[in-house]
């Protein structure tokens, strides 16, 4: 029993190892570009929000998205208002690791890893590409073996009674944004959800608000980095903050209606899950959009230009 847990344990690191070298070989593949692209693609906010929705679909990390837009605000290469489009569009992007994992993408994880594996003894530029593909395949060889490890544990009944425990949308909101502000990955805690909900140990209810509150949790790297930065980077930080916190919001209130009209598509658990990741991103992407000018509004009314995040910095660097 021991032995067993502890190899689900080793394996749900392995995966996470996995979900951090595939978005660093990304950053490393297509960094430059992506800091270029982020640069000169957020004139309107439709715009942004196009721009902000295909990189994080390729990259997969709001962290690491937002940090870099943290950086070029900062740095006066990206406005305040067009880093709000592609924090906007970058969290819808992000639902497309749910929706791979619901098509079962698991299957050719061998292939992606063979393939990454032989790209690695070429020349370059194909060698170049060998350890996004490479990790890429190796994050969905983890969970296919995590699914393996777990099976039997579902009919235990201790196992069952400490999930009946705690069947609520709200802890299970709280469970997803402690475990991403822990790992900083909200894709990560995203896909572990739902792994464990097509093994029938999580129920809707619990593997939706863990997905929906991870995206609370990712946001703490960006605000810390933002800290010693200008007012637009603060802002920046905090408005992919309220994003997530509006998807918290949005979903408390539409939760039985969305679980019921989801639900009655009769697709499986998994698919349910990413359709209603996905509806929830798109509605509060689209109420942000329709509202992007009070948005704006409210994140400087938040944090004023001379605000208490400035006069904090002053503080701490006075005192260095």
């Amino acid at each position: 029993m021991f032995s067993t847990l502890l190899i689900i344990l080793a394996t749900i690191m392995l995966f996470l190892f996995s979900v951090s070298k595939f978005s660093r070989n990304i950053e490393t593949v297509a960094g430059e570009k992506m800091k270029y692209y982020l640069s000169k693609t957020t004139e309107t906010p439709a715009r942004s929000t196009f721009t902000g929705f295909i990189i994080n679909a390729i990259f997969q990390s709001n962290t690491a998205i937002t940090v870099t837009l943290v950086g070029l605000v900062n740095a006066g290469l990206v406005t305040f208002p067009g880093a709000l489009g592609i924090i906007i569009g970058s969290n819808v992007g992000n639902t497309l690791t749910s929706q791979l994992i619901a098509f079962n993408i698991m299957a050719f994880a061998p292939v992606f890893i063979v393939i990454g594996f032989l790209m690695k003894r070429f020349k370059n530029p194909i060698k170049h590409y060998s350890g996004p593909v490479f990790y890429f395949g190796l994050l969905f060889l983890s969970l296919s073996y995590l699914q393996l490890l777990i099976a039997p544990f579902i009919a235990n009944p201790e196992v069952l009674s400490f999930i009946s425990s705690v069947d609520s949308l709200y802890i299970a909101i709280i469970i997803g944004i402690v475990g991403a502000g822990i790992f900083q990955s909200s894709t990560a805690i995203s896909v572990l959800a739902i792994t464990f909900a097509a093994q029938g140990v999580l129920n809707f209810d619990q593997a939706f608000g863990i997905v929906v509150g991870s995206g609370i949790g990712t946001t703490v790297t960006a605000l810390i980095a933002s800290f010693v930065m200008n007012t637009a980077s603060q802002r920046t930080a905090f408005a992919h903050l309220w994003f997530n916190v509006m998807s918290v919001i949005i979903t408390i209130v539409l939760f039985n209606p969305v679980k019921t009209s989801i639900l009655s598509l009769n697709t499986s658990l998994t698919q349910s899950i990413a359709n209603a990741h996905l509806f929830i991103s798109i509605i509060t992407a689209v109420f942000l959009l329709l509202t992007f000018k009070w948005y704006v509004k409210f994140i400087e009314l938040i944090i004023p230009q001379k605000g208490f995040f400035h006069k904090s910095r002053a503080v701490l660097v006075d005192k260095i």
